[in-house]
């Protein structure tokens, strides 16, 4: 027999037993956090849920994962809720997720807490969604532990780096539409929301690279899972996007930025501006926020996979201005190449949009005007 001959015949019989050539391992990949935007039409946040803090639940209920998850005024998340979030059509879901209440004394996370997790992301997974979890108010103003400091990251460093190793391993072997977000909107020592030091940016940059090592340290579908890393506060100002830095990876085109966007904010809250009171139109001024913002976000990261992690606002009975700047928003990300995520904290007073527990949605036609903004 020919060499040739005996080399297909070879072939067959590895073909046969399942082996994997080089052609099968490519098929294997997970995908590239490139390809996973450009499937992602549009996200929501199940927001004041996993990450509720505060104290007062630890002295006033059992400490259970569900006082938790019910202790900011939402019910425990159903599980028909993911499914019902394709149904409208959004195919990504961000669940924030607080840590620092449920480690204890040996750093080890509450398997009870992980578990909970873990049934609301198989719910996710189930329903055909992209899912993103995260490090949520450990960091911030209120609550946080982890700031953008050379004197906290030394001290942090190895509990973050702890809480990740233990996440990543629990989810190691779960399918690449489930992403890690390393942390959330990290400030400094001072709680500056918009004008980071060099210091600042120097450490956000750290806990990002840290974060990336520690993932991909634990192997399985970890080592190449799309990662998500977000700038100083997740803010998009200059001074917080020319000091950001997109990690060293061991792969490539697996890293994905983020910021959030909430601009202006006498408009998306009830807070007065620098030059303004609050605002419910969406007037010229506001526009032009919008406008510059995502002129300067598209500027910065170029052709970076991008996620706009959070926007949204405040309920001031204004619904078609609402839809407005939502539409607005949607379409300038779409035109730099990034993708949204409704930030939805349950309460119609402030940005609640969807029921979680039936179908009386206190704002529909947000929704399927954020949908259509974005599918169009």
């Amino acid at each position: 027999m020919k060499k040739t001959a005996v080399y297909l015949l070879l072939l067959c019989i590895i073909a046969s037993f399942g082996l994997t050539g080089p052609a099968a391992r490519a098929e294997e990949k997970a995908e590239s956090a490139g390809k996973a935007l450009r499937n992602m039409v549009l996200g929501w946040n199940l927001g004041n849920t996993f990450d509720a803090t505060g104290d007062w639940i630890l002295q006033n209920t059992k400490g259970k994962s569900q006082d938790f998850e019910t202790a900011w005024g939402n019910p425990m998340t159903p599980d028909g809720l993911m499914s019902r979030i394709k149904a409208l059509g959004f195919n990504a879901v961000r669940i924030p997720v607080t840590w620092q209440y449920h480690i204890n004394s040996h750093g080890n996370i509450d398997r009870a807490w992980l578990k909970r997790i873990r049934q609301v992301v198989d719910q996710a997974l189930g329903a055909d969604l992209y899912c993103i979890i995260n490090v949520h108010h450990d960091t911030g103003s209120d609550y946080g532990w982890l700031h953008a400091s050379a004197s906290d990251y030394e001290a942090h460093r190895r509990q973050f780096a702890s809480i990740w190793r233990q996440i990543a391993k629990y989810f190691k072997n779960y399918p690449d539409r489930l992403l890690f977000e390393g942390f959330n909107e990290m400030l400094d020592n001072n709680n500056e929301w918009s004008y980071p030091s060099a210091e600042a940016n120097q450490y956000i940059n750290a806990y990002n690279q840290l974060f990336v090592d520690t993932v991909r340290d634990t192997g399985g579908r970890n080592t190449d899972r799309n990662l998500v890393v977000t700038t100083y506060a997740a803010a998009v100002t200059d001074e917080a996007l020319r000091g950001f830095d997109l990690p060293r990876d061991s792969v490539w085109d697996h890293l994905i930025a983020e910021v959030h966007f909430y601009g202006p904010v006498e408009f998306t809250h009830d807070w007065p501006g620098t030059w303004t009171g609050p605002e419910s139109v969406y007037s010229p001024y506001v526009e032009q926020i919008v406008d510059d913002a995502f002129a300067r976000i598209g500027n910065y990261f170029g052709k970076t996979p991008l996620i706009i992690g959070e926007f949204g606002t405040c309920n001031k009975g204004n619904t078609k201005e609402r839809i407005k700047w939502c539409t607005s928003v949607i379409a300038k990300a779409k035109s730099i190449g990034a993708v949204c995520f409704l930030w939805d904290n349950g309460l119609e007073s402030s940005m609640g949009l969807i029921d979680r527990v039936g179908k009386n949605d206190p704002f529909p036609e947000i929704v399927s005007a954020c949908v259509e903004a974005a599918t169009k």
